[in-house]
C-alpha cells in the first residue's frame, strides 16, 4: 500500500506477521494492518509504503530497507513450543544494527525462566535501544518485572487486535442460525503443554459426547478448523468417530484458505466450542457466544480480559453436559463488550499512532537510501505459476498466474505430467504430498496416477482449481509478452514418448507461442528425444545436485558440451547446486543460468551477485521490489 502526501522522503514500514496455515495469526495481521492504515494518514505527512513481512523468512536485505518495523501481534514473547524467540531476536538484531525503531503491537507474553537460554536470548533482544514500545494483550507484569531492564520503552496493556474482525472483514453474525460450531484443535495440544491425562482417545470421546449432547438440545452442529493441517486431520478423525464421514459436506465446514473464509465460517454459527484462541476471539468480535477448551494460560487471560471467565473451561471441568449448559446459557445472554474492552481498543490505536507520529517523522529526515534500479521482470520467474497467501505453493493455478502477471511477472514456470489415461495436466509430480494437497488418498494411486477426470475434479488445498496443459497454453497465448518454462519431471521412456507426442499435438501450428516456450529436461536422453520431435522447442537442461555431480563426474564443461551439441542455451539448477564458479564457467560457454527457487530478497540478491540470469520464486512480489 502506498500513500503519497508532501514531497518528503518516503517512509518504508514493515509489518511483521506470523505466516502459517493456522489462520488465527493471519487474522491478527489483517486487523493490525487495518489499524495501521487508519492511523498513518492522520499522523504522518510524507509518502509511505507498508509491506507485510513473514517472521519466518529471515530476509535481512528486506529488513535493512525498513524505516520502521512493527510486529503485528500474537504470542511472540515466549520461548517454548514455537521458535519465535529466535526469529524475533534476529529481526531485532538487524534493527539494532541499522537503528530502525521497533514497536510490538498487542503481543502475548508466555512465561519466563532465568535458566533457559532461549528465554535469556529473547530478554537481551527486547532490551535493545531500537525497541521503542510494547503493547501487551495479557501478562504485562511478567514483561515488566522479568524481561525489561532498561527504561525508555512505552509499555501499555491493550487487547488482541482480532477484536476488530467484524469491522475489518465487514462480516456480521447470522442471528437466525441453529448450528453450533465445534472448532477442532490437534490431538496432541494438551500433552504438548504439560496437561496430563488427556489422550487422543479422550479427546475423540469428548467431541463425540459434545455432538450427542448438542443434538439432544435440539441444535445442529458442524466441525471447523482454523486451517492448520494437524487440526484438519484430527477433525476428519472426529467426523469418522461420530459416524458422519459420508455426510462430511454437511457436518464439516470447508477448510478455510484465507482469513475472510475463517471469519465467514464462524459468523454462521449460533455459538461455538473451540480449542483455538483466535476462533474464540473472532467469535467474540462477531458477538457469537463461545466456549473455549483451555490448554494454555493465554486463553484464561483472554477470558478474564473480556469478562467471561466462566466460558473458558479448564481440563478438570471437561464434562460434556456442563460445557453445553454453559454454552446455552451464554447463547441466551449473548456477547457484550465491556467498557474496559472498548477502552483497550482505543488505547491500542492510540499507542500505534504515537509510535508512527514520533518515529515516522524522524525517518523522513534521514538520508535517502539509494539503490540501483533493477528490471525485476527480466530477472524473476514465478515458480509453478506462483504461490499464494505467502503460504501455498506448487499449485500451477491459472488464476494465480494472472495475479502474478498483474504484479509484474513476465516469466513463468509450470509443471506438467501425464494422467493415467494419457492427458497432460498441470501438477508438480505424482507424490504423496501432491495427493494430500489435492485431497486424494495416496494409497489409491500407488500403481498409476489418477485419471484426467479425477484430477480435474480436484482442488489444491480444497480451493485452487486444477488445470490441464491446453488451458495453460491458451492462457499463455493471451499473455502475449510472457515466457513459459515447462517442467516435465523425470519420466520413464514410455511416459516421455507419450508426453512429447501430446505436447507436440497441442502446440502444433502455434509458432509464436512455441518461441516463448522452454522445456526443462533432466537427462541427455530426454534432451535427444525432444530434439528428434517434429516440433522444435527451445530447451533448458538440468544440472543436478553437487552430490550427484561428484558421484557421476558431472562438470560444468561436460554439461556445456551436451548443451552446445543440442543447441541448448539454458541450464536450470536448484539452489543447492548454485556456485559462483559454476555460473562463471557456464557463462564462458555461452550458457545462461536459471536457479530455482528463492523466496527472500536476501537470497535473490546473493544469486544475482553470483551472476545468475534468472531466479525462480514463489512469493516475492515484483511490485514490492520496484517500490522499494
Amino acid at each position: 500500500m502506498i500513500k503519497k502526501k508532501e514531497n518528503l522522503r518516503r517512509v518504508t514500514i514493515l509489518l511483521i506477521e506470523i505466516v502459517n496455515r493456522n489462520l488465527g495469526d493471519n487474522v491478527i495481521a489483517d486487523n493490525a494492518e487495518y489499524l495501521l492504515l487508519k492511523v498513518l494518514p492522520q499522523h504522518i505527512r510524507q509518502e509511505y509504503i507498508v509491506f507485510r513481512y513473514n517472521i519466518y523468512s529471515e530476509d535481512y536485505a528486506l529488513l535493512r530497507r525498513a524505516d520502521l518495523i512493527i510486529f503485528a501481534g500474537g504470542g511472540l514473547i515466549k520461548y517454548k513450543q514455537e521458535s519465535f524467540y529466535h526469529y524475533t531476536s534476529e529481526i531485532l538484531r538487524v534493527a539494532e544494527e541499522q537503528q530502525i525503531p521497533v514497536y510490538f503491537n498487542c503481543v502475548g507474553v508466555e512465561g519466563y525462566e532465568e535458566e533457559d537460554e532461549r528465554c535469556q536470548q529473547l530478554k537481551n533482544s527486547l532490551n535493545y535501544s531500537c525497541v521503542k514500545g510494547i503493547s501487551v494483550r495479557d501478562d504485562i507484569e511478567t514483561l515488566k518485572k522479568c524481561y525489561l531492564q532498561k527504561g525508555g520503552i512505552r509499555i501499555t496493556k491493550v487487547i488482541d487486535p482480532a477484536v476488530l474482525s467484524s469491522k475489518v472483514y465487514g462480516i456480521m453474525k447470522d442471528n437466525t442460525s441453529r448450528v453450533i460450531g465445534l472448532g477442532i484443535i490437534r490431538d496432541q495440544i494438551f500433552a504438548d503443554y504439560g496437561i496430563e491425562g488427556i489422550e487422543k482417545e479422550d479427546e475423540l470421546n469428548l467431541w463425540c459426547e459434545l455432538i450427542s449432547e448438542i443434538e439432544k438440545q435440539g441444535y445442529e452442529w458442524q466441525l471447523f478448523t482454523n486451517g492448520l493441517t494437524q487440526d484438519h486431520k484430527f477433525a476428519l478423525e472426529v467426523l469418522e468417530a461420530a459416524g458422519r464421514t459420508k455426510e462430511a459436506e454437511r457436518y464439516f465446514a470447508k477448510r478455510p484458505i484465507c482469513t475472510n473464509e475463517l471469519v465467514g465460517i464462524i459468523s454462521r454459527y449460533a455459538g461455538i466450542i473451540a480449542g483455538r484462541m483466535h476462533s474464540n476471539i473472532i467469535a467474540y468480535a462477531l458477538k457469537v457466544p463461545g466456549i473455549a477448551l483451555v490448554w494454555n494460560n493465554k486463553l484464561l487471560f483472554w477470558g478474564k480480559r473480556i469478562g467471561y471467565q466462566e466460558r473458558f473451561i479448564q481440563p478438570e471441568q471437561f464434562d460434556t453436559c456442563h460445557i453445553v449448559q454453559v454454552l446455552l446459557k451464554g447463547m441466551k445472554k449473548g456477547v457484550r463488550k465491556k467498557l474496559g474492552v472498548l477502552l483497550c481498543e482505543t488505547r491500542m490505536q492510540y499507542e500505534l499512532a504515537y509510535f508512527i507520529k514520533t518515529y515516522g517523522q524522524k525517518a523522513a529526515m534521514l538520508p535517502v537510501k539509494k539503490k540501483k534500479a533493477v528490471e525485476w521482470e527480466k530477472k524473476l520467474v514465478a515458480v509453478a505459476l506462483g504461490g499464494a497467501e505467502l503460504r501455498y505453493t506448487s499449485m500451477n493455478h491459472l488464476a494465480v498466474m494472472k495475479q502474478k502477471y498483474e504484479d509484474g511477472f513476465r516469466k513463468f514456470e509450470a509443471d506438467i505430467r501425464l494422467t493415467s489415461d494419457g492427458r497432460l495436466v498441470c501438477v508438480n509430480g505424482w507424490s504423496e504430498r501432491t495427493y494430500e494437497r489435492l485431497g486424494l488418498i495416496a494409497e489409491d494411486y500407488e500403481e498409476e496416477p489418477p485419471s484426467y477426470e479425477v484430477f480435474m475434479r480436484c482442488k489444491s488445498f480444497g480451493v485452487y482449481e486444477t488445470a490441464d496443459f491446453e488451458q495453460l497454453i491458451a492462457q499463455t497465448e493471451n499473455l502475449e509478452d510472457c515466457t513459459l518454462f515447462l517442467d516435465i519431471g523425470k519420466p520413464s521412456k514410455k511416459v516421455l514418448s507419450q508426453m512429447i507426442s501430446e505436447i507436440c499435438h497441442i502446440c502444433q501450428g502455434r509458432r509464436q507461442l512455441i518461441k516463448r516456450l522452454l522445456v526443462r529436461v533432466q537427462t541427455r536422453y530426454d534432451l535427444e528425444q525432444f530434439a528428434a520431435a517434429k516440433v522444435k522447442f527451445r530447451m533448458a537442461y538440468y544440472m543436478p545436485s553437487p552430490e550427484v555431480c561428484e558421484e557421476k563426474n558431472i562438470t560444468a564443461a561436460k554439461v556445456s558440451a551436451i548443451c552446445q551439441k543440442n543447441k541448448v542455451k539454458w541450464i536450470t539448477m536448484s539452489k543447492e547446486t548454485l556456485r559462483k564458479e559454476v555460473v562463471e564457467e557456464l557463462h564462458d560457454f555461452g550458457i545462461k543460468v536459471c536457479v530455482f527457487s528463492f523466496n527472500t530478497l536476501t537470497e535473490i540478491e546473493a544469486a544475482m551477485k553470483m551472476g545468475v540470469d534468472l531466479v525462480g520464486t514463489q512469493h516475492i512480489s515484483i511490485k514490492m521490489l520496484k517500490e522499494l
